[in-house]
């Protein structure tokens, strides 16, 4: 009895244990496609879906920090003197801390008056300098009367682009180098041969492009934009019951001096006018006395 029971024991363990063997297996055949080993081989066929990255999107996103690319966009708002100075102190530190941490990439200040006045400053610069410029925006504006009227912040993710193009870079090279070596190890005809480097040609091109491409997403990640504009409207004192009339009486001084410039314009228009005119009644007025004298001395005839 111990002994059936055993071989039924035995069995039954048997067959449960072929399934789970089985299940292995297949995991392990629907899990050897994405191998590492398997997508070099791919990269290494020069196929065209290759050399355009169209099997790196098969292969699952490395698991890590999004590589975001950040733009910053603030504003501060400052009497007309103080803008020249926020411009040059805020550019001053950005080239003190070193063209490793910061660069301007643009600056300029412009005047339409003694009360407008309007700046525009670019910058480069790393996440953890920019971080602490940031937070001493609005001190500094305040220091010199002024205030931080707008504060925004953009980004934009460009991991899937830098992994698709570091992908194609891999089969681009992979293939330029099966050309060189099919270059350099079959002689055949000439036409063959100007083909082949024609090819190579146009895939050290591509290589080129994705490298260039690749440096500038990298530079975008490693370093933030950030774009500050200075303007030295809206710095007024706040209204009051009396501001109605003060705006009264500055339209009151446009109204006057718009009065007089049309005055001006009107008098050189009709200045010229008025002298030929009076000159041309002089010259009459002394001829007509002496035509008058003549007819009254003229001899009568019977």
């Amino acid at each position: 009895m111990r002994v059936v029971v055993f071989l039924a024991a035995s069995l039954i363990l048997g067959a449960c244990s072929q399934p789970a063997e089985r299940s292995a297996e297949v995991a392990s055949q629907e899990a050897a496609p994405m191998a590492p080993a398997a997508l070099a081989d791919s990269a290494a066929a020069g196929a065209p879906a290759d050399a355009r990255g169209g099997a790196a999107p098969q292969a699952p996103l490395p698991v890590g920090i999004p590589m975001l690319a950040y733009s910053y966009d603030y504003a501060i708002s400052a009497p007309p003197k103080a803008i020249r100075a926020l411009v040059t102190r805020h550019e001053t530190a950005c080239a003190n801390a070193g063209a490793a941490v910061c660069q301007v990439v643009g600056s300029s200040v412009s005047e339409a008056g003694e009360d407008r006045v309007s700046g525009a400053l670019t910058l480069r610069a790393t996440p953890v300098w920019l971080k602490r410029f940031r937070e001493s925006l609005s001190a500094e504006a305040k220091t010199h009367g002024g205030r931080l009227v707008r504060a925004a912040v953009e980004s934009e993710d460009l991991s899937r682009r830098i992994v698709d193009s570091e992908a194609a870079l891999r089969a681009r090279t992979t293939l330029r180098d099966r050309l060189q070596g099919l270059l350099a190890s079959r002689p055949g005809k000439l036409s063959d041969l100007l083909e082949v480097e024609r090819e190579l040609a146009r895939v050290q091109g591509e290589i080129d492009a994705t490298q260039s491409e690749l440096t500038m997403m990298r530079g975008r990640v490693a370093t933030s934009e950030m774009r500050l504009t200075y303007e030295s409207g809206g710095v007024l004192a706040p209204e009051g019951a009396w501001s109605p009339v003060g705006r009264a009486l500055g339209d009151v001084a446009d109204i006057l001096a718009g009065t007089l410039a049309a005055m001006i314009r009107t008098v050189a228009l009709l200045a010229p006018w008025v002298l030929v005119i009076g000159g041309l009644l002089w010259v009459f007025r002394r001829r007509l006395p002496r035509w008058g004298r003549k007819t009254k001395d003229a001899p009568k005839v019977d």
